[in-house]
């Protein structure tokens, strides 16, 4: 078979062709750039390990630990860690190994759902601002300015208040703040690319908006999106932990690690295995997600190519 001549380029030391490197695409070479970044793909993996098991929960519960998560027994409460209970028991008697991985599903459930919701509501809205500017961009950034003005404590604490915590509120309450951040990245993209040569062709031949934004604007932001999702996650989590700590999360007897360690407080003393797991469960997976965020940031985000 012969082969063309533009698979081969010329040596510069010496009078020979040899097979040239076939050229890469924008996100073939940011996957490589992102393989080659050992810790943060063993941060992602990590995360989704986690995600995994809180998925197969009644799976692991059947298989592994066999206990219920709510199931009380005050003849086993404080029971040391061992071969009854992997992790030890709390002050309920209630197995600590099975809450925990419970658990998983409202943090990263949380975490993942304020993620999707930000980057709909924030993309959807920096598009429309940039890409059409004037007065819609105007009284966007401003409704965007004054969801930012705000203290994010207090939103956090006062929408708590008013509505019945839950996986899905609680995505919404963070996602309320977040998504504000979202859409100026996403703003500052687009008017950076809209009068870009392309654009200005494509608009020429009588493309309409839709396939401008859809077909041309959301490929050339989408890096920006993945870099704010993967940055976002571990915030978000730790944000979701903290306010199942003040009693404004998700309320027991449902398992969270946020309200595990609100109930362990009392016993730390008499019992410190039941702060520590649930802290080192909420400290590793914010740090394998802060991790992953880095390393999918020095992958796919175009400035710092």
């Amino acid at each position: 078979m012969i082969e063309s001549t533009a698979d081969y380029e010329l040596a510069p030391d010496r009078q020979e062709i040899r097979p040239s490197r076939p050229a890469q695409s924008y996100w073939s070479e940011s996957w490589e750039r992102l393989r080659r970044n050992r810790l943060g793909v063993a941060a992602g993996t990590l995360i989704a390990l986690l995600a995994l098991m809180a998925v197969a929960a009644p799976v692991l519960q059947a298989l592994v630990t066999h206990q219920d998560p709510s199931r009380q027994d005050l003849g086993t409460n404080f029971d040391l860690p061992g071969r009854a209970h992997w992790l030890g028991s709390d002050e309920l008697g209630r197995d600590t190994l099975t809450r925990l991985i419970y658990g998983a599903r409202i943090s990263l459930g949380v975490g993942f759902l304020t993620v999707a919701i930000q980057l709909t509501v924030g993309a959807a809205t920096g598009l429309a601002s940039g890409y059409y500017g004037g007065v819609l961009d105007d009284v966007l950034m401003r409704i965007v300015d004054v969801v930012l003005a705000f203290p994010p404590i207090f939103l956090f604490i006062g929408m708590s208040i008013l509505f019945r915590p839950s996986t899905v509120t609680l995505s919404l309450i963070i996602a309320s703040v977040g998504w504000g951040v979202v859409a100026r990245l996403v703003r500052g993209e687009v008017l950076s690319i809209k009068n870009r040569d392309f654009m200005l062709a494509t608009r020429s031949i009588g493309a309409r908006d839709a396939r401008l934004i859809l077909g041309h604007l959301v490929p050339n932001v989408l890096p920006v999106m993945i870099v704010a999702a993967s940055l976002a996650l571990g915030q978000i989590i730790l944000i979701e932990a903290a306010l199942d700590f003040l009693g404004l999360g998700i309320q027991p007897p449902t398992p969270s690690w946020g309200n595990m360690l609100t109930n362990a407080q009392t016993y730390f003393v008499h019992s410190g295995w039941l702060v520590i797991f649930p802290g080192l469960t909420i400290f590793v997976t914010v740090l394998a997600a802060n991790l992953f965020g880095n390393a999918v940031r020095d992958a796919y985000d175009p400035r710092l190519r």
